[in-house]
């Protein structure tokens, strides 16, 4: 009788955790940076001049910054920064029109709880 018990127990964690693994949705922390346009370490051609960045949570409209530079460190962005706040919020901006090279995407955001998230990001114009 002691076995079977066993047996019934395992039996029902196992299921347990079979149902978890199935139901469970995939949970992001407030305020990562889940995508961005152009995407870290690409290599572009046909370039639209703007830069997206969407981030996962409760980003505020606290002092949001995105800067994009050229290899030598000249802001070539126009100052156009727009943040769209909603389940994935938007952070985006336009650029001057950009020749062939290395250009770096500074970003940065304060979630509603005031947890401050920064980052880089790269892309290259290709000829």
């Amino acid at each position: 009788m002691h076995t079977e018990t066993m047996t019934k127990t395992k039996h029902f964690f196992l299921g347990l955790v079979l149902l978890l693994a199935v139901v469970q949705q995939p949970v992001y922390a407030e305020g990562v940076l889940m995508k961005a346009q152009p995407r870290d370490n690409a290599a572009v051609s046909n370039f639209d001049r703007q830069v997206k960045l969407w981030f996962s949570g409760n980003v505020g409209d606290r002092a949001p910054s995105l800067v994009v530079l050229d290899d030598q460190g000249t802001r070539v962005d126009n100052a156009d920064l727009q943040l769209t706040i909603d389940d994935r919020s938007e952070l985006s901006a336009t650029t001057k029109p950009l020749t062939p090279g290395n250009y770096i995407v500074r970003y940065r955001v304060v979630t509603e709880d005031g947890l401050v998230v920064s980052g880089i990001s790269r892309f290259t114009i290709k000829p």
